[in-house]
């Protein structure tokens, strides 16, 4: 997978479901969830909504599975620099991923519909974004609108954004950035 994809899938234990990213595959076990991995991202996204997914490292295929849980996201760092630590809430023995810097798991709100996660909102045509970089918005909106941002001044990378786009234009969003 390049892109981003959600996968809807019934357990099949006879012809399992694999989706296999760049650096990561996912096994299918009944499950609805989210990946991004984009090719120019230096991290992949992988979003459980409700099931199990078990995940294993392409690069490192002895590593320990990690599995997930219904609302659970793991970042993994596809540059292997250092990420924050996993968050003790999120961890769990079967996950065997503490001590592993460039993967992170945390916790998808439960409380919202999916059509305003910041990880499912696109299947609802929305581009939310909670708490993104300047930086980070910029590449959203690339994708979304199709088109290139480039800053003038890197110190804008600093700032933070937090809102949705639904219907407006690459004109309004980026008057509305203003």
């Amino acid at each position: 997978l390049e892109g981003e994809a959600f996968f809807d899938v019934v357990k099949d234990a006879s012809h399992p479901f694999i989706v296999h990213t760049s650096a990561i595959n996912v096994k299918v076990l009944g499950t609805a969830f989210n990946i991004k991995s984009y090719p120019g991202d230096r991290i992949i996204e992988t979003t459980l909504l409700r099931g199990m997914v078990e995940i294993t490292r392409k690069d490192d295929p002895s590593a320990p599975k990690v599995i997930l849980k219904p609302n659970e996201k793991l970042v993994i760092n596809k540059t292997q620099e250092p990420m924050r630590p996993l968050s003790p809430a999120a961890a769990h023995p079967d996950t065997a991923a503490e001590g592993v810097s460039n993967i992170s798991i945390t916790p998808v709100p439960m409380n919202i519909p999916d059509s305003d996660k910041a990880e499912t909102a696109w299947m609802y045509n929305k581009l939310v974004f909670d708490g993104d970089s300047f930086e980070e918005l910029a590449a959203k909106m690339e994708r979304w609108y199709n088109i290139k941002i480039t800053f003038k001044n890197d110190q804008l990378f600093k700032y933070r954004f937090k809102g949705v786009f639904n219907h407006e234009t690459v004109k309004e969003a980026l008057d509305a950035l203003q």
